[in-house]
């Protein structure tokens, strides 16, 4: 029987390369997008009669409440992808755009995690979310992108809680996963590593980490980072 695995955030970048990577692994997938017009380069894959595609914005809760509703069967993992840099300073940034880095980066995914642990495997279950190095303060050595920052190490802190409570009762395992400074749009072309780099070293992250039982913040190579 094939596994299943749900992607939030698919439509480019990072997300819609772990599609494609998990596509080639034999996982039937779920992947999610904002806008009908996101699905283009999803529907071409290889593999995409595999493929099911959903859409859903994480910062509106209609839309969580519509997509746990429609996750087929149960998921062996969930990978909740979804992010934006927001303001540079926190000093100058409206609270509107503050609102919307927090929505976007912290409460939209933690919610949406929280909604879909009841459709996830007990005891065997791989609950992720993209997390970044910037959010360790243990390592933090630059004050830039401190709204980011922030954001990161509050989604870090949520998802432990996550952990300690529903993943934990049910023996889901939760990753915080940072993975690599990326060739994107966010990253640049300046950036240490491609995206199929990337996304290969978190679909071994995901699988090596089933059954763990526990709250890790590691890299896509699964070396442990501070908090």
């Amino acid at each position: 029987m094939s596994k299943a695995i749900l992607i939030v955030g698919a439509s480019r970048g990072l997300g819609l390369g772990l599609v494609a990577e998990h596509l080639k692994r034999g996982f039937d997938v779920v992947a999610t997008v904002r806008k009908p017009a996101d699905e283009t380069e999803l529907k071409a894959l290889p593999g995409a009669e595999r493929l099911t595609v959903l859409q859903a914005d994480v910062t509106s809760d209609d839309d969580i409440a519509r997509l746990a509703a429609k996750v087929p069967g149960l998921l062996d993992v969930v990978f909740v992808n979804a992010g934006v840099i927001g303001p540079k300073s926190v000093v100058d940034a409206s609270p509107a755009e503050l609102d919307k880095a927090f929505h976007t980066n912290v409460f939209g995914p933690i919610r949406l995690a929280h909604a879909l642990i009841g459709k996830m495997r007990d005891k065997t279950g791989v609950l992720a979310l993209m997390s970044s190095r910037m959010g360790s303060i243990g390592e933090q050595s630059s004050g830039h992108s401190a709204v980011y920052r922030s954001t990161k190490a509050a989604q870090n802190s949520l998802a432990r809680s996550l952990w300690l409570t529903e993943a934990k009762d049910r023996g889901v395992t939760v990753l915080s996963i940072h993975p690599g400074w990326v060739k994107t749009d966010m990253g640049g072309q300046n950036a240490d590593i491609d995206i199929e780099t990337s996304v290969s070293g978190i679909a071994d992250q995901l699988a090596a980490n089933i059954g763990a039982d526990a709250h890790r913040f590691i890299d896509y190579r699964g070396k442990d980072i501070a908090w």
